[in-house]
């Protein structure tokens, strides 16, 4: 381990790693680079709705459910999958097959006996809503995550234990797909058919002409999954507090703060809580057992999936709605608009769309932004720091900045400092909020963001590769005015600033 890195992790036992914005700030290579340390690498929610990038070796390996350390499972650390997340057993099924054709091994990966089941059904149902949602769309991956959610609440849900026991897997699989169709019946039969053929579904096989989903068909795909993950199942909460303070403990956070369902912009949210206080939930501990939790936040910039309000995107509802078209991704974008740099302008595209459009595609292209998990292309805006505030009001200031190499060729690089309210009086909290206010903290609530007009202070761009940059005094000095500005601003404590994907493009402050 690196000085740095030892001065950083002195006294601690249980790091948390999570994302201080709405998910995609580069969790994967974090945690990679502290799994060297840790002894034991734990995911606490969400399921294959996350997508984690992780660079070696000239390649990457992009998981989904496996924790981001799966890389020193050949060095005897531990990855588990906690107990709360959800589990699609065929998505589990194909990270462990492409682990074993590149020649990985998973030989210390664990899986909580009470992790929540992902069914077919939820899956269906998943897709189904989003598809007749209309102009009301959330954004779902189309999963399944949200119903899994639900139906552990409503007690209709499944754990992965009960693929290991087929005498009670059988009664709670049929009641919990009779309770499917009673919910399916009141939907077009034609798009459920269509929807059960996608491969994410098993090509059809668990389709029934007649009952919808085939009891038997699913009963039995389950139970050979549940003869492949049975080595690997494990009580791991009561693992995890018994080695508190004695192994080195890396928790690995999916999505974002700004997509929490408790803290999040609700109801442009996942359905579960990627907060440290979630996480801490999620692997059966609380929010205080975790020494550092290190946030990461992009810098200067960042970025959405689906749905939703975000103030200071590029390009405003022209880029929600090319973001959100069906079918578009990276190759279709270049497609329609080429490649287009970062200092654009209207003659690119003279009279089709504005100059911020044009630039928020150019930082999209500029640093891959386009979804690990789906392909779609992620929504694109400035740094946004009322929203900074409000994630800092339940979390420790402790900050990882990523993908600053991105902002590399910018003239100018604005930051939000705060909003100027422009929807209706409206009373939240406890106190009136009206038309023209400046909030200095943004509120969560979609019906009240949506209303934000942000107002920016620009900063010169530094225009040179921070990729040569090897300690903090090397950085030019107009991104040290810029990272001073956000300092003063929000309070953040910066502790280590990332300008690349490789483990190596790492500063430690």
């Amino acid at each position: 381990m690196e000085k740095k890195t030892a001065k950083l992790l002195q006294g601690v036992k249980t790091l948390s790693i999570n994302c201080r914005q709405w998910g995609d700030t580069g969790k994967g290579k974090f945690v990679d680079l502290f799994a060297d340390w840790a002894d034991i690498i734990v995911r606490g929610n969400g399921g294959d709705n996350a997508g984690h990038t992780i660079s070696y070796e000239g390649q990457e390996l992009i998981t989904h459910l496996i924790p981001s350390g799966i890389l020193y499972d050949s060095h005897g650390k531990i990855n588990i999958i906690g107990s709360g997340t959800v589990v699609y057993p065929r998505t589990l099924n194909q990270e462990l097959k492409g682990l074993r054709e590149r020649g990985l091994s998973y030989d210390n990966l664990w899986v909580a006996f009470n992790a929540h089941l992902i069914t077919p059904a939820e899956i269906v149902l998943d897709r189904i809503k989003e598809n007749v949602a209309g102009q009301n769309k959330i954004g779902s991956t189309g999963k399944g995550i949200g119903p899994a959610y639900s139906d552990f609440i409503a007690r209709q849900g499944l754990i992965v234990n009960d693929l290991l026991n087929p005498i009670f897997l059988w009664p709670k699989l049929k009641r919990h797909l009779n309770y499917y169709r009673n919910i399916l019946k009141n939907y077009d039969s034609d798009l459920i058919k269509e929807i059960m053929n996608h491969e994410h579904l098993e090509s059809g096989l668990y389709y029934d002409d007649q009952r919808i989903l085939d009891d038997e068909k699913i009963y039995f795909r389950y139970l050979e999954y549940g003869k492949e993950f049975k080595k690997f199942v494990f009580d791991t909460d009561s693992f995890i507090k018994s080695q508190l303070g004695i192994k080195n403990i890396l928790v690995e956070g999916a999505q974002g703060d700004l997509l929490s369902v408790k803290f999040g912009t609700y109801p442009f949210v996942t359905s579960s809580d990627p907060s440290v206080w979630g996480l801490a939930e999620g692997i059966g501990l609380r929010e205080a057992n975790f020494d550092l939790s290190l946030g990461i936040i992009k810098g200067f910039y960042m970025t959405r999936v689906g749905g939703g309000p975000f103030p200071t995107e590029l390009g405003g509802l022209n880029s929600e709605r090319l973001c959100n078209k069906e079918g578009m991704n990276r190759e279709q974008e270049l497609k329609s608009y080429g490649e287009i740099s970062v200092n654009c302008d209207d003659d690119l595209l003279p009279g089709h769309h504005d100059d911020e459009f044009l630039q928020g595609i150019a930082l999209r292209q500029a640093g891959q932004e386009y979804g690990a998990t789906t392909g779609r292309p992620r929504r694109v805006g400035w740094l946004d720091l009322p929203l900074l505030r409000y994630v800092l009001t339940f979390n420790r200031p402790d900050i990882i900045l990523t993908k600053l190499d991105v902002l590399d060729e910018l003239e100018i690089i604005p930051i939000c400092h705060s909003y100027q309210y422009q929807g209706p009086d409206i009373f939240w909290r406890g106190r009136e909020i009206h038309h023209l206010d400046q909030l200095q903290v943004a509120i969560p609530a979609a019906e009240i963001l949506q209303y934000c007009q942000p107002i920016y202070t620009e900063f010169p761009g530094w225009k040179k590769s921070l990729k040569t940059c090897k300690s903090f005094a090397d950085f030019p000095s107009e991104f040290k005015e810029i990272l001073k500005f956000v300092v003063s601003e929000t309070g953040i404590q910066p502790r280590i600033i990332s300008v690349g994907p490789d483990r190596k493009e790492t500063i430690f402050l």
